[in-house]
């Protein structure tokens, strides 16, 4: 990409950007999960007050959420390159498209 079609909107800085946002994203959801697995009992149900330890279920529960997040995330990603290939695959169809002259009166 030059800097001409940055200019005229020839190609989009979005794609690119979004796959950057992506990877960030991933990162946090990771960091989340493995803090969820690690820490997810540390409060007690009844009193409130820090109880250090395991719980296999929290470590389940988070490992199924980070799960569930890291799709989502995928899914919204996807959508909004989508969204931006859109022009991309307009521009070439109507550059395939056979150009007809207006008809004779």
């Amino acid at each position: 990409m030059n800097f001409t079609d940055m200019v005229q909107f020839h190609k989009f800085l979005a794609p690119v950007l979004i796959k950057i946002v992506y990877w960030i994203g991933l990162f946090f959801i990771g960091l989340m999960t493995l803090m969820g697995v690690f820490g997810m009992s540390m409060m007690s149900r009844y009193t409130g007050e820090y109880q250090g330890g395991f719980s296999l279920s929290g470590a389940i529960l988070a490992l199924i959420l980070g799960a569930l997040f890291t799709l989502m995330w995928r899914v919204a990603c996807e959508i909004w390159i989508v969204i931006f290939s859109i022009n991309d695959r307009l521009g070439i169809l109507t550059g395939e498209l056979p150009r007809k002259s207006p008809p004779l009166a």
